[in-house]
């Protein structure tokens, strides 16, 4: 009884005390709750904390992004056998800070949701994107992986997508790809990641991911692609300081 009473007497305190945070307008609530350690996008870890309740300024980001996520299964996800779960407060904010981090040339205004999965069909893939769907693993948010740099990748997917036809056949063109009864035949080598082989999309992605945060790596292995890249989307093109 006196167990019930006190737990019961917390979740009320707490409730109440929720209540009494109120954000100034332009701000928004973000709830206390322990933060895993993690990477930032500049490859730095941090350490585990815990954040207090606290209000934050309302950024383009959360204007954009906000809305995108997503607490149920996609529609007509092809992975049957993938179970999706609601995102916690640490998770969702997680998410904006890289997404503060990435230039905003490469967030797609056809990106529908952001959905969360417990594991891929292909762990320990930590991402997975398909028809303006992202779905990030539990594994993304563990210390083996930077989110800004898989956000990074999974949102260059949907920039290639969004690319024109014109577009696509230049970058297949500098990049040596050709096609053949509906088919792409790859280039022998200069790939920053052997799954780049795999079609012009793949190779984009890695290409984008490596210019962010590897330029030295793909100036050196496939400065074709650096070329293109720095050309299409311009000097200024480069990760941006998020929220510390």
């Amino acid at each position: 009884m006196y167990k019930w009473f006190s737990i019961g007497m917390l979740s009320l305190f707490s409730t109440f005390a929720f209540a009494q945070v109120k954000c100034p307008n332009g701000q928004y609530l973000v709830r206390g709750h322990f933060r895993s350690g993690y990477i930032r996008s500049d490859g730095t870890y941090v350490s585990p904390t815990k954040i207090r309740s606290h209000c934050r300024a309302y950024t383009k980001v959360h204007e954009v992004w906000n809305s995108k996520f997503k607490n149920e299964s996609p529609k007509d996800w092809p992975h049957k056998n993938e179970v999706f779960r609601k995102w916690t407060e640490e998770e969702r904010e997680r998410v904006l800070e890289s997404l503060e981090e990435l230039p905003e040339e490469i967030w797609s205004g056809n990106i529908k949701g952001i959905y969360r999965s417990s594991k891929s069909r292909e762990h320990p893939n930590p991402a997975t994107s398909a028809d303006g769907t992202i779905v990030l693993y539990d594994n993304v948010f563990k210390k083996g992986f930077n989110l800004s740099r898989v956000l990074g990748h999974e949102l260059s997917h949907q920039v290639y997508n969004d690319l024109s036809r014109e577009k696509k056949k230049d970058y297949g063109f500098t990049m040596n790809w050709f096609s053949f009864q509906d088919k792409y035949i790859s280039r022998m080598d200069g790939y920053v990641q052997d799954d780049g082989r795999e079609s012009p999309e793949e190779d984009f992605a890695n290409n984008v991911e490596y210019y962010l945060f590897d330029p030295s790596k793909l100036k050196k292995v496939t400065p074709n692609a650096y070329r293109w890249i720095r050309t299409h989307f311009g000097d200024n093109f480069k990760l941006r300081k998020g929220p510390q």
